[in-house]
């Protein structure tokens, strides 16, 4: 007995016993470390899923409301298209109709429910029907830049062009890498429109106005300003456009104060997408925030209950809060990353 528990007692026994189970743990250890490695990325690329793909409950909690709202006021009060034309025609008609029968309460609601039910699930075909209207849109800004505006300078279009191209690149991958979306779909240009802006179509065209290099300062603020298009590429927002003007006749009046505020959830969805686009890219996603801190200088900022009426875009204040909480919560993931390009390269003026 007793030779028996020597023997028990041994090392060579207890290294035994102990392999498979330290094999078991440094297996789990490792298991865990490469789950903490690679978590922090796998969340700002679900996240970044989930905020493209946007499922029916979400969308009814962003605008279910301002859907109804904005069904009933088109269905009650609005602006009679078949009356303008009887006008352009010579005839006499009123422009404006008011409707407060129970007939048009219930059609105004039935029109909202189905605006969040196609702006859920029938984004894609809206989208290729958008893409006639994008495509005018964007010829009429090319003739607008054109008529209004001198050629860009060769020297302005290469400073542009190298400042743009390398940040265009990166983004471009990211969107290839988790959307399929082939990086030469995309087309990236200029124009030399003198109010800082920038717009998207349907079919992968993105514009940026010269005027908006001071305001993008640097790369990344460049790549927060393309993300954020591409966010409303990804999102299918002008398909969703579209579906709003047909139904709620969008520039009916009445409407205006609840289709706005739909509008404005997309452009801060846009901006969600686009500053999970940035960090993926390797850019800092902080700046994306002072992009809108800069504009805010430059032009200004509604209050309130005016930007509801006035704008379908939200307020800059509200969008540098919105993209300053989200950077916070991008900082483990893009200060864990290997490599990063910071701000990259300033805008040479």
């Amino acid at each position: 007995m007793f030779l028996k528990l020597r023997w028990l007692r041994s090392a060579g026994f207890c290294n035994y016993l102990l392999f498979p189970l330290s094999l078991f743990c440094s297996a789990t250890c490792c298991a865990d470390e490469d789950v903490r490695f690679y978590r922090p990325e796998a969340q700002v690329i679900e996240r970044l899923h989930n905020a493209v793909d946007r499922g029916l409950g979400e969308e009814l909690q962003q605008n279910g409301l301002a859907y109804l709202a904005a069904g009933v006021t088109s269905t009650m009060i609005g602006f009679d298209w078949v009356a303008l034309n009887q006008v352009m025609t010579g005839e006499i008609a009123e422009l404006l109709y008011t409707d407060f029968r129970l007939r048009a309460l219930l059609r105004g609601v039935a029109f909202g429910g189905l605006a969040a039910f196609l702006n859920t699930y029938l984004k894609g075909p809206s989208q290729f029907i958008s893409k006639p209207a994008s495509a005018v849109w964007y010829l009429f800004n090319q003739l607008y830049d054109a008529v209004l505006y001198e050629e860009t300078s060769p020297e302005l279009a290469r400073r542009s062009f190298q400042f743009i191209f390398p940040v265009a690149l990166r983004m471009k991958a990211v969107v290839e890498r988790q959307f399929s979306i082939p990086g030469e779909d995309w087309t990236i240009s200029t124009m030399n429109m003198s109010t800082p802006d920038h717009f998207s179509t349907s079919n992968y065209r993105i514009i940026i106005y010269h005027s908006m290099m001071p305001v993008a300062k640097n790369q990344a603020g460049m790549a927060c300003i393309i993300g954020h298009e591409m966010g409303h590429v990804l999102a299918k927002h002008n398909g969703q456009r579209l579906v709003d003007t047909l139904l709620f006749k969008k520039y009916a009046l009445a409407s205006l104060p609840f289709t706005n505020p739909i509008s404005q959830n997309r452009e801060l969805q846009a901006d969600e997408i686009g500053i999970y686009l940035t960090a993926l890219a390797g850019y800092d996603p902080t700046e994306c925030a002072r992009v809108w801190q800069r504009m805010l200088a430059f032009s200004g900022d509604y209050r309130g209950i005016f930007n509801l009426f006035l704008s379908e875009h939200p307020t800059n204040a509200n969008r540098i809060e919105a993209l300053e909480v989200l950077a916070e919560s991008l900082k483990e993931y893009y200060y864990g990353r290997q490599r990063v390009l910071g701000l990259g390269r300033d805008y040479q003026f």
